[in-house]
């Protein structure tokens, strides 16, 4: 069985992601972490500590596990990354991405939580550069893109198409989106 840090965190994903940061209870994640408000403040100052926590821990490693192994990439780092984009089954398209629901409801909600997505954001960017870097080594892109613009514009492209899914409530504008993107890709190999 799990501690109860480790109830508490995936408790306070679960309930955020569903309903978003206002609309997160606290009752409802001690309910279903299973245990009592003690035993939170135990650990966290505050639900608002305890969703920072959850951010970084769950969400900014959850975007740095999906794409670490193109680092790892001996060749075929670009046909790698197509691969993740396309599959639809490694994205959550019902619900979207919980790095995107936050970053539309949080940022302008609270300056610790504006600071704790952003550095999300700016991780994800280094990882995508560095992976675009590597890229470029191997001779798979053009050594002329402009990495960090190029790493911006996927990062806006993919949230763009999980949250137009969402919306949609339709598989066909993840992939049409997708599609596009992968086209994109494809115009910077060298």
């Amino acid at each position: 069985m799990q501690d109860i840090r480790t109830r508490l965190i995936e408790a306070t994903f679960q309930e955020v992601f569903s309903n978003g940061f206002k609309g997160a209870s606290q009752a409802n994640i001690l309910k279903k972490a299973d245990t009592k408000k003690g035993s939170m403040y135990h650990y966290f100052p505050s639900k608002k500590d305890m969703v920072i926590c959850m951010i970084e821990e769950k969400i900014g490693k959850r975007i740095e596990k999906k794409w670490e192994d193109l680092l790892s990439c001996e060749d075929n780092i670009i046909d790698n990354f197509i691969f993740i984009l396309i599959d639809p089954n490694s994205w959550d398209l019902k619900d979207g991405c919980p790095l995107g629901n936050l970053l539309q409801e949080s940022l302008d909600y609270d300056e610790d939580f504006a600071k704790t997505l952003n550095t999300i954001l700016e991780n994800w960017k280094k990882q995508f550069s560095n992976i675009l870097n590597k890229a470029i080594e191997n001779k798979e892109l053009n050594p002329d893109i402009e990495i960090e613009k190029v790493a911006t514009f996927l990062i806006a492209s993919i949230e763009g198409a999980l949250l137009i899914a969402k919306k949609s409530e339709d598989i066909k504008d993840f992939e049409n989106t997708i599609n596009q993107l992968v086209f994109y890709i494809n115009s910077l190999r060298k």
